[in-house]
């Protein structure tokens, strides 16, 4: 009896509920059959050099297309979680698409439902828009898809993100003993700090663990940060076993800054009480307000009372490339270590962003394994984890997962390494400095206006301002009514999709918040928000 599989053309794509064997017949399960030959991937999938260079030009073409686009639609919505649910309802595909269907499908269905960070209108979160080079470099990122964490996997890639680490070591002023890693991002980079200053509060490190764990001396500890500091504390000192008790949220001075008074006085509080001051945090740009703290006064504290010193610069560390404002992190050179996200005023894509600590070695030592199949060799070539004393300088053998908690590792450092070898620094601080300069002509713009008033103190890109109209008919709106005034201001120009800013709180009250972090951006493009603030509220008092 001939099988159905000579009867057949064999179809490896043909799926059934009992798989193989539907294909191959009930003779299948009695009769010995050769499995079939495993294929290759081909076509689309594949690496015919015709076929892979046609794919690229259409991804290109995409991505030209969306970025023409931006600034002739909407910035954002409306839209809804239900409604692009729904959308993306589908069961797992059991056979391919052509490319040129699925690239259809992003222009159609994922496109038009995105917020436009790239376009001149967008003046939201810490969301650039990305340099073509860095866009460019990551897909040759992933066409090596270079294992970071270990050198052999990533020889260049290794040397690269060394480099890259070292040239941003220079530029925040740190001795030839600091190091760093790229991570995911500032909460990762924040994380990583606490741990480094416990590790140095309890005078020891990953390698001593095996002596006993930190006891009750942990619980001891506490950590300082202004009220303005980033969510991403709280989360650390979770993730870190440690109580939220034990992180001190100090008050603000009227510029949005650390009170150093305050701090001092709850440092000496704690100490009377029998804990253990761990780290003091200093703000080098704050999300709400763009405040930066007084960095050299926190440096002197830390010092005087033997803490840890970081500074989340997560945002406002790009100020440190030009000349003009670098000064205003004066006293970041004396951190223990320093957050510095790239994916932000370094107009990289996400995620790049990064840690550097002034001591590379205890960076290293806080998180130093010997994975059995870590493949150390000694001189006589026993294969076991010798005593590891390899450093981070030049010529040494780096492999970043023992330097932080990722394990598998994207070649990051790649599209800074670029944008740094095809901009230079000058042109870095040429932009950063324009966008300065046009917050502080919004914040001129808002000054001419009688109906609102700037709160923060405007020092990097950010601009803090507030509604406060009049009632029509005469009269003032109660503080409650103009803080429904403003978010409803800032939801009427997200709605309408002519711009898009955010709200925030300041002092208890609705502060409305403007973000200029684009390169592209011009005086036109603050004279049209300007434009649109004004006919917006307009609108919106002709209704109460």
């Amino acid at each position: 009896m001939e099988s159905k599989r000579n009867q057949e053309q064999w179809n490896p794509d043909k799926r059934g509920p009992k798989g193989f064997a539907a294909q191959m017949g009930d003779e299948a399960s009695s009769e010995p059959q050769s499995p079939p030959r495993p294929q290759p991937a081909g076509g689309e999938h594949g690496m015919d050099e015709a076929v892979v260079r046609e794919m690229g030009y259409q991804f290109v073409d995409m991505i030209v297309e969306y970025w023409k686009g931006l600034e002739g639609r909407r910035v954002y919505g409306p839209l809804s979680p239900v409604g692009l649910d729904e959308m993306f309802k589908e069961s797992l595909p059991e056979q391919g698409a052509p490319l040129a269907e699925v690239l259809q499908e992003v222009r159609t269905r994922v496109f038009p439902n995105t917020m436009a960070i790239g376009s001149r209108r967008y003046f939201g979160m810490m969301n650039p828009a990305p340099m073509p080079v860095a866009v460019f470099a990551e897909a040759l990122a992933s066409a090596m898809n270079q294992n970071v964490a270990s050198w052999r996997h990533a020889p260049s890639g290794t040397a690269i993100e060394k480099r890259v680490i070292r040239w941003l070591c220079d530029l925040f002023g740190l001795p030839e003993t600091s190091f760093g890693t790229f991570v995911s991002g500032g909460s990762l980079a924040n994380i990583t700090a606490l741990k480094l200053a416990i590790n140095r509060a309890l005078g020891r490190h990953l390698s001593q663990m095996d002596r006993g764990g930190p006891g009750q001396d942990i619980a001891k500890l506490v950590f300082y940060v202004s009220s303005q500091g980033h969510y991403s504390f709280d989360k650390a000192v979770d993730m870190l076993g440690i109580g939220r008790n034990q992180l001190r949220k100090i008050p603000q001075d009227d510029i949005f800054r650390i009170d150093l008074r305050f701090l001092e006085e709850s440092i000496q509080a704690d100490m009377a009480a029998g804990r253990k001051p761990a780290c003091i945090i200093g703000i080098g740009g704050s999300t709400n307000t763009g405040s930066i703290d007084k960095l050299d006064k926190l440096a002197e504290l830390a010092r005087r009372y033997d803490c840890w010193f970081h500074v989340d610069a997560a945002y406002g560390g790009a100020v440190i490339l030009s000349e003009m404002y670098g000064p205003m992190l004066r006293g970041i050179d004396q951190a223990d270590s320093i957050t510095v996200d790239p994916h932000k005023w370094f107009y990289m894509p996400f995620s790049a962003g990064g840690i550097l600590v002034r001591d590379g070695d205890f960076l290293r030592q806080s998180f130093l394994v010997h994975p059995e199949y870590y493949m150390e060799k000694t001189s006589d070539g026993a294969e076991e984890p010798p005593e590891d004393r390899r450093g981070f300088h030049l010529g040494d053998k780096v492999n970043f997962f023992q330097y932080g908690v990722q394990g598998s590792r994207r070649l990051n450092a790649l599209k800074l390494w670029m944008a740094f070898k095809m901009v230079g620094r000058r042109q870095y601080a040429a932009w950063v400095e324009k966008d300065i300069e046009l917050a502080r002509i919004l914040a001129a713009r808002i000054r001419r206006q009688d109906d609102f008033q700037i709160l923060g103190p405007n020092t990097l890109g950010i601009c803090n301002f507030r509604w406060q109209p009049q009632r029509p008919g005469g009269g003032s709106f109660t503080p409650e009514e103009t803080d429904q005034l403003n978010r409803e201001l800032q939801e009427t120009v997200e709605n309408d999709g002519d711009a898009w800013f955010s709200y925030t709180m300041l002092n208890g009250r609705v502060a409305l918040r403007v973000n200029v972090e684009n390169r592209c951006m011009g005086q036109s493009d603050i004279e049209r928000l300007m434009t649109v603030i004004r006919r917006t509220a307009d609108r919106i008092l002709t209704t109460k």
